[in-house]
């Protein structure tokens, strides 16, 4: 017997509701809110609901708090299922930090579960993917000018003028309205976060509801766990200094060389090395979010020991984006980051390998990032540069931070405490799916790089690639007659 991977077992294709994180935007781009509150004591429940499930997209970047211009890039951009509903991971963000409720249907939804999320097959875990890879993807399209975006059956949920970003893509306007009102996230905003201007074309959209009549459900009481994938910093909390600048700061120029690389896109030997890994950079990075949750973090540039959720390693420079779009190797100022050579190390070894591969953006020592076709905005380009490095040196993880004045710093990880994935064929088609979608290169070289990574067997066939994982099992990928991805099939 043979099946579709991630298929359900009655074969239904149906979709999953997605919830917005806002109730829409003004005029002017401010966001709009227009829900009950809650019970303070339903938040804790809700709060590990919403940031617990299963992640169905996952990156590593994040973005800007728009209920706190100025507090930078510190919301997490995923999304998080629980079979039957997606959700951004701001949804959760946003909850614990403000206390900013999820929609009302949403919130029904939880409340008739009893706050558990209980199992989610790998099947519907993969089907949120696909649906959402779809429709961040038709999104994209329409906000290009082509094509009306898509339409979530059944959820009332549209993604239209204002697409939902794609994980790993520039967020949206960032003005906030929320200077009238009975909703006033100020009182849990955090202490450094500068009082936004009021936007006057929208200033009255924000109108919290009161809350509902009648009882709330009793929500169960949440004992102390080990942080989720996605939990921020508590609101109200102090800020802590490591969050926005490592503890042993390195002094970088803003002047930078004067040669700069331009062009219209990433070299193609770039691009083909990104693709070649991308699936399993996927898969790795899953492993290395949840065994690191999202947590304040330090590092010591000295000793290269980072720290995070009760984690330590050791890291190694890679390098930094500059607020002019400029991409430095830490290799190109090693004396800046650190005196001890350990830092800076494996990214000389990663331009070594550049020279070997052709890989031109490997060895120059600042990219233009700001003038990158392939890239919406210089941070995503970044974002590309890092995951490329991280399969190439074959790391166990990148972390990017933003350091200061929206600037980011990027560390490879290799140390061997930090778990490697262990595949499994019941994710492969998630991985495979995501990793396809990433550069949007050659799909068959992408699942070869995955397949051999893990050192298995593979060959071409009338279908498309024929892969033998050795004590696991067997599958097909599917490629269509222009080589794209077109299903996954699990042999018996």
């Amino acid at each position: 017997m043979s099946g579709e991977l991630g298929a359900e077992p009655d074969g239904s294709s149906r979709r999953l509701r997605v919830a917005e994180v806002f109730d829409g935007r003004g005029p002017a781009g401010g966001i709009v809110i227009n829900r009950p509150q809650v019970d303070p004591l339903e938040i804790p429940a809700l709060t590990a609901y919403l940031t617990k499930a299963p992640v169905a997209l996952a990156t590593t970047k994040t973005g800007e708090d728009e209920m706190a211009p100025g507090a930078g890039l510190v919301v997490p951009r995923a999304y998080h299922t629980d079979g039957d509903w997606i959700w951004p991971a701001a949804v959760g963000y946003y909850l614990h930090r403000y206390r900013l409720p999820p929609n009302t249907e949403l919130l029904e939804h939880i409340r008739a579960r009893g706050y558990q999320v209980g199992p989610v097959s790998e099947g519907r875990r993969q089907a949120a993917a696909a649906q959402m890879l779809e429709e961040l993807a038709a999104a994209k399209r329409a906000a290009a000018g082509g094509g009306p975006g898509p339409s979530t059956s059944g959820s009332g949920t549209t993604a239209g003028p204002a697409p939902v970003p794609r994980p790993g893509a520039a967020s949206g306007a960032s003005a906030s309205a929320w200077s009238t009102g009975t909703w006033t996230p100020s009182a849990h905003a955090p202490a450094h976060a500068p009082a936004p201007e009021p936007e006057p074309v929208v200033a009255a959209a924000l109108n919290v509801a009161p809350p509902l009549v009648g009882p709330t459900p009793p929500a169960p009481a949440v004992e102390p766990a080990e942080p989720s994938l996605w939990l921020p910093a508590p609101a109200g909390e102090p800020e802590v200094e490591s969050l926005a600048k490592p503890v042993e700061e390195p002094v970088f120029s803003t002047a930078g060389p004067e040669e700069r690389v331009e062009g219209e896109g990433f070299s193609a030997a770039l691009t083909a090395a990104g693709n070649r890994h991308a699936a399993w950079v996927y898969e790795q990075i899953e492993t290395l979010l949840a065994f690191m949750p999202l947590d304040e973090w330090s590092v010591d540039h000295g000793t290269g020991r980072y720290r995070q959720a009760g984690r330590e390693f050791t890291v190694d420079a890679l390098g930094r984006l500059g607020q002019d779009g400029r991409w430095t190797w830490a290799w190109a100022e090693a004396e800046v980051w650190s005196p001890n050579p350990a830092l800076t190390e494996h990214a000389r070894r990663l331009r070594d390998q550049g020279d070997r591969l052709g890989i031109k953006e490997l060895t120059e020592p600042v990219l233009d990032l700001a003038a990158i076709a392939d890239a919406e905005d210089p941070e995503t380009a970044a974002e590309m540069l890092a995951w490329t490095a991280m399969g190439v040196a074959g790391a166990r993880g990148y972390i990017g931070h933003t350091y200061s004045d929206d600037s980011r710093v990027y560390y490879l990880a290799f140390d061997e405490s930090i778990p490697t994935a262990r595949p499994n064929l019941d994710a492969a088609a998630h991985y495979l799916t995501q990793g396809v979608d990433k550069f949007e290169e050659d799909p068959s070289d992408c699942v070869i790089g995955y397949v051999e990574h893990h050192g298995w067997d593979w060959s071409r066939s009338s279908e498309g690639l024929v892969v033998s994982a050795p004590g696991l099992g067997s599958f097909t990928v599917i490629l269509a007659g222009d080589g794209s991805l077109t299903g996954v099939r699990r042999h018996s």
